[in-house]
């Protein structure tokens, strides 16, 4: 009998996570404990021992670790992340985002500005 080895997080995520732990200034043991999972899951993460937690878990260390932009650890993770979901089952959602495709990062950064900004003028925290 062959014994099956755990598949591990990608390494870009695991590499994010890392950092992202780092640059945040605090110990594993409390991000685990901010996050509400165990030190030792979270260390077995880090060493590619599991495999991508579960959405919610993700979320939750995107939030402790205040990761920037939303979305990034699961873009990472090989997921997309609930508000993504959302936004691409929207009327012409793919036909916005091919045509993103060929702007330079100046025109990129000109559209997010706009939208950042529609959102907020329409819909306030």
């Amino acid at each position: 009998m062959t014994t099956q080895r755990p598949t591990s997080a990608p390494q870009g995520f695991i590499r994010l996570l890392a950092k992202a732990i780092y640059e945040s200034g605090l110990t594993k043991a409390e991000v685990a404990f901010k996050a509400d999972i165990s030190p030792a899951y979270l260390s077995r993460l880090l060493n590619g021992a599991r495999g991508v937690p579960a959405d919610t878990i993700v979320s939750r260390l995107e939030d402790v670790l205040d990761i920037q932009p939303r979305g990034q650890l699961f873009h990472a993770a090989g997921r997309q992340d609930a508000v993504l979901t959302k936004v691409l089952k929207k009327p012409n959602a793919l036909e916005l985002m091919r045509s993103l495709g060929s702007l330079t990062d100046d025109e990129m950064a000109i559209v997010l500005t706009v939208a950042s900004g529609f959102a907020k003028n329409h819909h306030p925290a």
